[in-house]
């Protein structure tokens, strides 16, 4: 599939709006859309994420997803004859800041639906002023179980952490009976780790240890030692990629543990940081390069060819998302209206994970049975983990 050459530009009023935002924290920029089209002619999609601070690399690669979603898009005809663009909105996922910068996205009338943040409580912080404008926000990274619970205009297309944490705890089971667990000390690292914990006892999986860490910390030896001494079967890691790098390392490289680990992210940056120690490492994830599925490889295709290296989950996400929103508006009409009633009516998503097509769940507002896949690291890489 052939896509347009990448083009950026600010609107004049999206530059006048920037230059007025530069002296906030929160920055606002406008990008996809045809250099040539006037601002009738074109329709936004908002992005509320992590340009800058602790999160940025999650930032960098929903940017590359959202990219390459809005080229195929308007190379395929736009929605309903319109140009589609981005309007991005840094917010460090920084819950005061998204729910700062949400009146603006409300404000501008050429947003028809909003995506992000990057963390559930960010999102979640910025929805109750989404909510009440009856503009759709749709939080494609925000696995807690309790987000779309703000109100109808509220949806997740991510596999929630009920789920997931279901997937995660019994293909640990089939592995070790006694395990120590480690998980990231913020909402979200609690909540899935409440959900694992659930299931590992119901699977008989005895915990013998257990820590939460800070998310900035940078020498976990002191919770990762006592974890190695209790002996466990395996160790599990709760959290991101670059602490579930830091926690593999630390126990390969300084602890000599050597038994089996479960952690990290399907991302680039977790398998660069985490090298040979990564590998044999099992996790749940929503998608492999090597799938045979046609939308699976049409995207891996064109993301290789864009930027030169190898997409993760955050990259497909975010990809999927502006997918999903452009086939919502074409269905119905390019309106914050259509949005909203194509997430209520349409039974056919185009899925980009390998799972054919799918609908929401009118009660969840989160995707009709969601399938996780089981991924393992084999020569650098993730592939299907069979079992």
């Amino acid at each position: 599939m052939a896509l347009f050459s990448k083009r950026h530009r600010l609107a004049p009023v999206a530059l006048l709006a920037g230059l007025s935002l530069a002296l906030s924290a929160c920055a606002g920029s406008s990008s996809g859309s045809d250099a040539s089209g006037s601002a009738d002619e074109t329709v936004n999609i908002g992005v509320i994420y992590p340009k800058t601070g602790q999160y940025a690399e999650y930032g960098r690669l929903f940017e590359q997803g959202f990219e390459l979603a809005v080229k195929k898009v308007n190379a395929d005809g736009g929605v309903q004859g319109k140009q589609l663009g981005l309007e991005y909105f840094d917010t460090q996922s920084d819950p005061k800041q998204s729910a700062a910068v949400a009146p603006k996205l409300v404000a501008d009338s050429s947003i028809i639906a909003v995506v992000g943040d990057y963390s559930s409580g960010s999102s979640t912080a910025a929805s109750p002023t989404f909510q009440q404008a009856g503009l759709v926000h749709y939080g494609f990274n925000n696995s807690s179980p309790t987000f779309p619970e703000t109100g109808d205009h509220v949806w997740s297309p991510a596999i929630a952490q009920d789920v997931y944490q279901v997937y995660n705890a019994n293909v640990v089971a089939t592995k070790a009976k006694k395990i120590a667990v480690v998980y990231i000390e913020n909402d979200w690292g609690k909540q899935a780790y409440g959900y694992f914990k659930d299931q590992a006892a119901k699977n008989g999986t005895e915990i013998v240890y257990e820590s939460s860490y800070l998310a900035d910390s940078t020498d976990l030896s002191p919770i990762l030692i006592p974890a190695r001494d209790a002996n466990p079967d395996a160790i599990v890691q709760i959290g991101y990629g670059p602490d579930g790098a830091l926690v593999v390392n630390t126990l390969r490289d300084k602890l000599g543990y050597t038994g089996p680990f479960f952690g990290g992210q399907n991302t680039p940056e977790f398998l660069e940081l985490a090298g040979d120690n990564a590998e044999g490492d099992i996790i749940t994830g929503i998608f492999t390069v090597n799938s045979t599925d046609p939308l699976v490889q049409e995207f891996v295709t064109d993301f290789r060819a864009e930027y030169n290296e190898e997409p993760g989950d955050f990259n497909l996400t975010a990809y999927q998302a502006i997918i999903d929103l452009a086939y919502a508006a074409n269905t119905t009409s390019a309106t914050r209206e259509g949005i909203q009633e194509a997430l209520q009516t349409v039974t056919d998503f185009p899925s980009y994970q390998g799972t054919g097509t799918f609908k929401f769940d009118q009660e969840t507002r989160r995707v009709e049975n969601p399938e996780p896949l089981l991924l393992i690291v084999k020569d650098g890489k993730f592939e299907v983990y069979e079992g």
